[in-house]
């Protein structure tokens, strides 16, 4: 049984790695779209081209995905988290619909309460394929395989090794879960800091937008894979982002 179960992890391990080197891929031509002309050639100077710049990127983002599915399912079998790919339509609508409530809270936060710290680059929306692709396969399926897998995993690990030893692990008390929900979405605001301050700079408004917008998905998504399972936050986040660019950002920001 364990040996199954250890060839299942792998092989769900490398299917998610290369996921991860693609979307790591993606984001860094966005990333690369986005720069000044100096921050560009700072790149070339210090790596030689901007191609490799998206290779590196593309291996860093492949053996982080993959080294943190491996240890993602070791740690959530052990505290009843799942990863649950048999889709039901009631969650699958539930999830859905995270998704859409998160992406307008984004859309019209930015619209109404910080758009006058936002640069025109940001608030003049042009579509890109390549800031959907990102967002979807990057944000849907490697964020969620680190923050939600491995690191909310961990975190209920953690609190419950401290505070409920004595529960196995079908009777893990719901305020671990919470906390840990928590603690994992501060974690992914964080996460955005330097990307943040990379393409738009930073300042205290930028900072309270930056923790507020992905604390508030973060906690959606994480709260779906606690109850339904990782394929529905993974499904959540990912639906965020095609609302986001398919539909509020063309209605809201369009002129």
């Amino acid at each position: 049984m364990e040996s199954i179960k250890k060839n299942r992890d792998i092989k769900i391990s490398f299917l998610f790695a290369i996921i991860g080197a693609i979307a790591s891929s993606f984001v860094a031509l966005y990333q690369v779209d986005m720069l000044s002309d100096v921050a560009r050639n700072q790149i070339v100077l210090q790596l030689g081209s901007i191609e490799k710049m998206i290779v590196i990127a593309s291996i860093q983002g492949g053996l982080i995905t993959l080294l943190s599915t491996l240890a993602g399912l070791k740690l959530a079998r052990k505290v009843n988290l799942k990863l649950n790919f048999r889709f039901d339509k009631k969650s699958l609508e539930m999830a859905i619909k995270f998704g859409f409530v998160t992406a307008l809270i984004i859309v019209l936060s930015d619209r109404f309460i910080f758009a006058r710290y936002l640069p025109s680059k940001i608030t003049d929306y042009k579509f890109s394929v390549i800031y959907l692709v990102s967002g979807v396969f990057y944000g849907g399926i490697v964020e969620e395989i680190l923050l939600r897998l491995f690191v909310m995993s961990l975190f209920v690990f953690i609190l419950w090794k401290l505070f409920a030893k004595h529960e196995d692990n079908k009777n893990i008390p719901r305020w671990i879960y919470i906390s840990s929900i928590i603690m994992s979405s501060v974690l992914f605001a964080a996460g955005h800091i330097p990307i943040t301050a990379q393409l738009i700079g930073l300042s205290l408004p930028i900072l309270i937008r930056t923790f507020v917008l992905n604390g508030i998905g973060g906690i959606g998504f994480g709260y779906l894979y606690w109850r339904k399972g990782l394929s529905y936050s993974m499904c959540a986040h990912a639906f965020t982002h095609i609302f986001i660019n398919l539909v509020l950002l063309l209605l809201v920001f369009m002129k």
